[in-house]
């Protein structure tokens, strides 16, 4: 029996700034029913509290205990693997505030972490920074390697472009904390005492949303409400797949 749905957001629960047609309803239909909706989503610009009152402005019942962004699982892998080294960002708002309350140091000049999300700010002045740092041994750890994120009309580049070009640069892989990477599902199961047969993941991107269920050997829906197209299921095949998530049913988990 399933007892947690995690949800993908871009392109799963909403695109752009409007949600997808029911997906409101989904999550308080499934809540009733006693089971938990978490979100997951590679996205680092907004922090736990960011993304849950976003989420609350569009109408959905959520807190930020539900939500998991990228931002939170680096500043929570920093914290745990790094603690009290100085970190360089790239990034937007929701990964300093979520280095802020892991208690993590912020160092332009001399870090010891290059910590990478989306930067829609994003320059060549920062890239060479990036460069240096890493060049001289600075860890290089990034949000995820999405080359694209969805939005009402069609995609922008995502982290995974501003990351690559500081790795063509600096001849370094940056390790990556967000989907496909299980550490995500290991930080949810840990802090809402579930197990792998216990949820179901929901998305839109085969390469990220179903393969990381994959990687955690986990249930998984694929939504083609995003990103991907029914015909490019091949190799990596989630175990269902819906034209949204308003199709999703109790008697399908």
């Amino acid at each position: 029996m399933t007892k947690a749905v995690i949800f993908d957001l871009d392109g799963t629960l909403y695109r752009g700034n409007r949600a997808i047609d029911g997906a409101i309803g989904l999550l308080s239909y499934l809540e009733d029913a006693g089971i938990k909706t978490l979100v997951l989503t590679n996205a680092a610009t907004k922090s736990r509290k960011g993304i849950a009152s976003k989420l609350m402005d569009m109408g959905f019942a959520i807190k930020s205990s539900q939500t998991y962004p990228g931002s939170y699982l680096l500043a929570k892998y920093i914290s745990q693997n790094y603690r009290g080294k100085r970190v360089y960002v790239i990034g937007e708002a929701g990964i300093y505030e979520e280095l802020e309350n892991e208690g993590i140091s912020i160092d332009e000049e001399n870090p010891q972490i290059v910590a990478v999300g989306l930067d829609r700010k994003f320059t060549y002045e920062k890239m060479s920074r990036a460069h240096v740092a890493i060049t001289k041994g600075a860890a290089f750890i990034a949000s995820n390697p999405d080359q694209t994120y969805p939005v009402e009309n069609g995609s922008l580049p995502g982290c995974g472009a501003i990351a690559a070009s500081i790795e063509c640069a600096s001849g370094k892989k940056a390790y990556y904390v967000g989907k496909p990477n299980p550490l995500a599902l290991e930080i949810i199961k840990k802090e809402h005492k579930l197990k792998n047969e216990d949820i179901l993941i929901v998305g839109d991107r085969i390469d990220t949303d179903i393969l990381f269920a994959k990687n955690c050997n986990v249930k998984s829906a694929l939504v083609l409400s995003g990103t991907a197209k029914k015909e490019e299921v091949k190799d990596i095949k989630p175990d269902m797949i819906l034209n949204s998530v308003a199709n999703l049913r109790l008697d399908l988990l």
